[in-house]
């Protein structure tokens, strides 16, 4: 089974207009009750109540909890990628400079992660015993960090160094390791939040765009 069959599991998605509505409310209000506990420890019990809907009908349309969170994660990594992708087109379009491009994209980038962090903390607690949910995640970011470094590598010939390659993967791997240090992601959301998040934004960007543009001896 590939990693995105074992993430999406058991779900049997209806077509029909009023199916549909129930269907949506039933992974709404997972996602509400994710966001509210800060993980998936609540019952489907919880997400008919939350939901409107019939013990029932969720069993209709998902084998097991583990199925409906499984479908949740996959709507949230959708929606994720297209704003991913909006948001680095934006910053592409308005950046002609390396260091522009560097610290607006940070920044952008800091602002739609912290957007979803409720969502996507408790769903990388359950990647660490889902692998479902764990390779698909890991893809998605993956993907996405790919096209990161495609950005800052057009001005490849600006990157000081003769490995612009290795560079970028090093400047992306420091911005997405400290953003998600701070946004507690992998943790509890107790762990987070440490320091002041305009100033990490600010310094994370230009303590990049330094590291791809400096070196000794050059002005």
């Amino acid at each position: 089974m590939s990693a995105e069959a074992a993430s999406t599991g058991a779900t049997r998605e209806p077509q029909q207009g009023r199916s549909r509505a129930s269907y949506e409310r039933m992974l709404v209000a997972a996602e509400k009750l994710m966001v509210r506990h800060g993980n998936d420890d609540f019952t489907l019990n919880d997400v008919a109540r939350t939901g409107k809907v019939s013990i029932g009908s969720i069993y209709l349309r998902f084998n097991s909890k583990d199925d409906l969170i499984r479908a949740v994660h996959m709507r949230v990594l959708a929606r994720v990628d297209v704003e991913q992708q909006a948001m680095l087109a934006a910053v592409q379009a308005r950046t002609h400079r390396l260091h522009d491009l560097i610290t607006q994209l940070v920044g952008d980038y800091a602002e739609l992660l912290r957007r979803f962090a409720p969502l996507l903390r408790p769903m990388m607690l359950r990647a660490s015993f889902d692998p479902g949910i764990s390779g698909v995640g890991r893809a998605a970011a993956d993907r996405f960090g790919d096209e990161m470094k495609a950005a800052m590598l057009v001005y490849r010939a600006d990157i000081v160094g003769d490995a612009p390659e290795r560079a970028v993967h090093s400047a992306y791997r420091v911005i997405y390791a400290t953003l998600a240090r701070y946004l507690g992601f992998g943790s509890s959301k107790e762990v987070s939040d440490e320091g002041d998040w305009t100033e990490l934004k600010q310094d994370l960007g230009d303590m990049c765009a330094a590291f791809l543009l400096w070196s000794p001896g050059r002005g």
